[in-house]
C-alpha cells in the first residue's frame, strides 16, 4: 500500500528534524570531548628564526638568553616584541613563586609574556595584600578546603557578606554619642559585586608549596 502525498512529506520533514538533531548532539559532544576544536595558534617563525640564530641578549639585564628573559620577563634582541602575539584574560593572575624554584625552568614567565597586563610574578616573601578585597580573589591549590570551580561564586557572595556583617557588628556596639545604624541590607550592591577578578597561583615544587601556602596572607582564599 502506497503513502499519500501530505503523509509522506509529513514523515519526511520529521525525518529530517531528528537528522538535525543527532547532528547537533554529536557536534556538541565532540566540542565537549575537544575545547580547543577552534583554537587559532600564531605564526611560530619568529621563533624558528631566533633559534636559528642562537643565543641573544636581553635588552634589559644584558644577559645572554634563548627566546626570552626569565629574569626580566621580557623576549631578548632578536625576538621582535610586536610578533609576540598577546592574551587578553578575563581576569587577573598572580604567580608566588618561591626563592628557590629555577628561575629557568618556571612556566610562569611564559603567562607573563604573552598576558603582560593581566599577570604579575611575585618572589616569596613578597605577597601582595588581598585583605580588602578577600571577595574577589580564589588562590588554585589542593585541600580538603578546597572550593569546585562550579561553587566559586557562591563561595564569594558568602565571603562578601560576612564581611559586611563584620564591619556592621563594629558600627552597632553602643556608644552615647552615636545612633545606632540601620540593618544592613546583604542584598545591596556590595553584596552583589562577587565577580571573581583574581586568581592566585603558587609556583615551586610541592615539597615547597607548604610554606607559602600557609602564608597568613593567602589563609581564607
Amino acid at each position: 500500500m502506497s503513502l499519500n502525498t501530505p503523509v509522506f512529506l509529513k514523515e519526511r520533514e520529521e525525518d529530517t528534524s531528528k537528522f538535525v538533531e543527532i547532528q547537533q548532539s554529536q557536534t556538541t559532544c565532540i566540542a565537549a570531548e575537544d575545547p580547543l576544536q577552534n583554537l587559532c595558534l600564531a605564526s611560530q617563525d619568529v621563533l624558528k628564526n631566533a633559534q636559528q640564530n642562537g643565543r641573544s641578549k636581553c635588552l634589559k639585564c644584558g644577559g645572554s638568553r634563548m627566546f626570552y628573559c626569565y629574569t626580566c620577563y621580557v623576549p631578548v634582541e632578536n625576538v621582535p616584541v610586536e610578533q609576540i602575539p598577546h592574551v587578553k584574560l578575563p581576569l587577573k593572575i598572580d604567580i608566588i613563586k618561591h626563592p628557590n624554584e629555577t628561575d629557568g625552568k618556571s612556566t610562569a614567565v611564559h603567562a607573563k609574556l604573552l598576558a603582560p597586563e593581566f599577570v604579575n610574578i611575585y618572589t616569596y616573601p613578597c605577597i601582595p595584600e588581598y585583605e580588602e578585597k578577600d571577595h574577589e580573589v580564589a588562590l588554585v591549590f589542593p585541600g580538603p578546603k578546597s572550593v569546585s570551580v562550579k561553587d566559586i561564586s557562591f563561595h564569594l557572595q558568602k565571603k562578601s557578606q560576612n564581611s559586611i556583617r563584620g564591619k556592621n557588628d563594629d558600627l552597632d556596639k553602643p556608644s552615647i554619642k552615636r545612633k545606632k545604624t540601620e540593618e544592613p541590607d546583604l542584598n545591596d550592591s556590595k553584596c552583589k559585586d562577587t565577580t571573581l577578578k583574581k586568581i592566585v597561583f603558587i609556583d615551586s615544587t610541592w615539597n615547597q608549596t607548604n610554606k607559602i601556602f600557609t602564608d597568613e596572607r593567602l589563609q581564607g582564599k
